[in-house]
């Protein structure tokens, strides 16, 4: 799963960087999608059940609908579920694949765009064969705020350029999908109108830190917000003609969550006592702006493992190139004192605009920081990790990982 493990054991504490890249690596296998899928979805005489949840399969159709970065794995373990009683289906994904049943659309990721609106609209084109003989089962998983899109009052390539100017002032997961939500004529609810009367499962993995109805802006949760009010918290000064939300869905649908960043933390702290390592997990969340996060994290850190997760959020300024793993990884690495080291991952093996998953850091970077020459306060002001991480050796390399369960940062102090 981490491509270049060989190379990071290579310099450093090996010690050190072994045990967290060994937790790192079991916890990301563990969390797979379709793990996620196999273990909590199955079918029992005449009926699904999805966890306590138990639906009759007494339908005529059922159709498969989806978007997210997890979209693929989750499709290609329901075709695998529900075999012969699936009828058709189709995903939205930044992946290409091949399923059986289920048609996969390629579409766009951090941005919405006119594959996104494309692709967007072939699934609400399925939708039309749905009726009240119906079972409609919707998979989301993080990022399907952009792979799903039909927006309802501007272009999509203005919501994608007014999208990006918010998401790079430093909004974090939950204004964003706010916004989103207000822009959409198929999230915060909305979706509903086209499934409607068929009868509607939506099974998400969470990539939210927060209520469920955020996940990829709550396409199946009814919801509405002000356009207006939230982007002049970002000093965005515009008017959005024809926002009235006169759309939203009176419908609801059966959500369940199979697993969100809480259920990375717990199989990350049990692989860590499976080693016989002594583990928790922090109360203290992955927030805010990455270097007063990691001050968080170093005054929080004690003997063992420490693990903490959610999503921190930077607010970027010039053409640094980095992630926001990457960026905590590097203050982390600038802050601490003792012999510790610590793993900062983006789950789905994607963070910020760049092709690391986060960056692995321990009390020797910092020297090896120096020796480059690099001045590490001017690329931190810079939001250039990413250039940092590669010239010591310490960014790290996935790839897609098939799941997406928000950020995780894992600490080792022997």
């Amino acid at each position: 799963m981490i491509k270049n493990k060989d190379a990071l054991l290579s310099h450093g504490d090996r010690e050190i960087r072994k045990v967290l890249l060994e937790i790192a690596e079991r916890t990301l296998e563990r969390i797979r999608a379709d793990r996620i899928i196999k273990e909590n979805v199955r079918i029992e005489g005449d009926e699904l059940i999805v966890k306590n949840h138990s639906i009759p399969l007494n339908f005529e159709k059922i159709i498969v609908i989806g978007f997210g970065k997890a979209a693929v794995p989750m499709a290609r373990e329901i075709e695998n579920i529900l075999g012969d009683k699936l009828t058709k289906g189709m995903i939205n994904s930044p992946y290409n694949a091949k399923l059986d049943k289920i048609e996969v659309n390629l579409s766009s990721h951090p941005y919405p765009d006119l594959r996104t609106l494309e692709a967007s609209q072939k699934i609400i084109k399925l939708l039309e064969e749905a009726d009240k003989n119906t079972l409609v089962i919707v998979l989301i998983s993080g990022g399907a705020s952009s792979l799903f899109e039909i927006p309802c009052c501007i272009s999509i390539e203005e919501e994608r350029e007014l999208i990006r100017k918010v998401m790079l002032s430093g909004a974090n997961i939950i204004e964003l999908n706010k916004l989103r939500i207000a822009l959409s004529k198929v999230k915060g609810g909305k979706l509903l109108n086209y499934i409607a009367p068929a009868k509607c499962l939506s099974l998400m993995i969470s990539d939210v830190i927060g209520p469920p109805e955020f996940v990829g802006s709550g396409p199946t949760y009814p919801q509405k917000y002000d356009i207006e009010k939230i982007l002049k918290k970002y000093g965005i000064d515009i008017k959005i003609n024809g926002a009235k939300q006169d759309n939203f869905s009176q419908y609801k649908c059966e959500n369940v969550v199979l697993a969100d960043n809480t259920y990375a933390l717990r199989i990350a702290k049990s692989i860590a006592e499976e080693m016989g390592i002594k583990a928790k997990i922090s109360k203290e969340k992955l927030e805010g702006e990455p270097k007063y996060a990691a001050k968080r994290i170093l005054k929080d850190m004690e003997k063992g493992i420490v693990i903490w997760g959610g999503e921190t959020s930077v607010k970027v300024e010039g053409n640094g190139i980095g992630g926001r793993n990457q960026e905590l990884a590097l203050y982390l690495a600038k802050e601490m004192k003792g012999h510790m080291g610590f793993i900062c991952l983006g789950t789905d093996g994607i963070d910020g605009p760049t092709d690391a998953a986060g960056g692995i850091v321990d009390y020797t970077s910092r020297e090896r920081i120096e020796k480059k020459g690099i001045d590490l306060d001017k690329e931190l002001l810079a939001h250039n990790s990413y250039k940092v991480l590669r010239k010591i050796g310490d960014a790290v390399f996935t790839g897609y990982t098939g799941t997406n369960l928000a950020d995780i940062c894992i600490g080792y102090y022997p």
